[in-house]
């Protein structure tokens, strides 16, 4: 018996393929407005990855009727000798009433998903969702693509540095103080560097930094010089941390830069420090070594929902917590963007990414 799906559509395109991928129908008909053209096209491109056939139907978003008479449609094209679901988790509530009726006129199932799991009508219990979205599938389902990436690898030799920057940086404020007001102003870093007691050079590959005559940092790591002055320490602990939280199974990288697609504006976010793939839905971590101010908890925001959509969460691991005021303690909130601030030994980090993520189950 041929499985055919219904899913109302809406600009939410991951909980209509959730039910694809888990059910995986012969057909799904998606019913969605003239204003979710784009996520049905993204919808039936990816589909197609899984030998499912989508085809394209468009009703009025505030008319129960008219959807009621779209899904009439499909039942009178197949006909009854068919196995019909009706996925009713996105679009309008006039939409879903008018399906629901329809669905329960023809005797059909429906179900109503969210990221970890579903309710099927046919006996209101829920059901754990068995088949995980990879992560290249949630972006394409927002019409996007990942340009560059890097696949997350623990190298001991790179945390080792990012460690001794670490250990620089809390025993030699003054010291890393002039040194990153001249980088900011200037982007660049003579060689050798030279500012009243501080003094920074390279010798024969080894990055070193004296203070008052005495060498208070060295590092032969190929990447020294981008750990110390452009936080990639801070992103490299955190992601050590992230990789382990999230488990060998799940996939995480770093340095992720999107390509935007053609409605996108140039100036707009398109990187993120660490992207990881928590079941079904991306967590977008951005690393802060220093201050931040409120447009960087909005330009995440913007990229968590372009390339994640609204099922993903954006986080900001801050290393410094007196940077984080009550107004960007708003933003946040109101961006849905978590702050988190783990110790010393960063320990808490994991208890703290539970906790974004039981946000996106609950």
């Amino acid at each position: 018996m041929k499985k055919i799906q219904i899913a109302l559509v809406s600009k939410e395109t991951l909980p209509v393929f959730y039910m694809i991928n888990e059910l995986r129908p012969d057909e799904v008909y998606l019913v969605g407005t003239k204003e979710t053209k784009n996520e049905m096209h993204y919808i039936k491109d990816v589909a197609k990855n899984i030998g499912v056939v989508c085809h394209e139907l468009t009703t009025q978003p505030d008319s129960m009727q008219d959807c009621m008479k779209v899904c009439d449609s499909v039942h009178a094209r197949n006909g009854e000798d068919c196995e019909y679901c009706y996925n009713l988790t996105c679009g309008t509530k006039l939409m879903a009433f008018g399906a629901l009726i329809c669905a329960q006129s023809h005797k059909a199932n429906a179900v109503y998903t969210d990221v970890s799991s579903y309710t099927d009508f046919s006996d209101f219990g829920r059901h754990d969702i068995t088949r995980l979205l990879d992560t290249d599938t949630i972006i394409a389902l927002q019409g996007q693509k990942v340009k560059d990436k890097k696949v997350y690898h623990y190298d001991a030799e790179r945390t080792e540095c990012a460690n001794e920057v670490r250990n620089f940086i809390e025993n030699n404020v003054d010291a890393y103080r002039i040194l990153m007001n001249y980088y900011v102003l200037y982007r660049c870093m003579p060689d050798p560097f030279k500012s009243g007691k501080l003094s920074c050079y390279k010798d024969k590959g080894r990055l070193v930094v004296e203070y008052d005559d005495v060498e208070v940092f060295s590092s032969d790591y190929y990447d020294a010089f981008k750990m110390l002055l452009e936080g990639r320490w801070w992103e490299t602990l955190v992601a050590d941390v992230v990789a382990r939280w999230a488990g060998e199974d799940k996939d995480v990288w770093t340095s992720v830069r999107f390509e935007p697609n053609s409605g996108m504006q140039r100036n707009d976010k398109n990187e993120i420090d660490v992207l990881v793939n928590i079941g079904n839905a991306l967590l977008f971590v951005e690393c802060k070594s220093g201050s931040f101010t409120q447009d960087n908890i909005y330009k995440l925001s913007s990229v968590f929902k372009t390339y994640g959509s609204y099922k993903s969460r954006g986080v900001i691991v801050s290393y410094r917590s007196n940077v984080i005021k009550p107004d960007l303690e708003e933003k946040a909130k109101e961006e849905r963007v978590s702050l988190l601030v783990p110790n010393r030994s960063m320990a808490d980090l994991f208890v703290k990414l539970d906790k974004v993520v039981n946000t996106l189950k609950s």
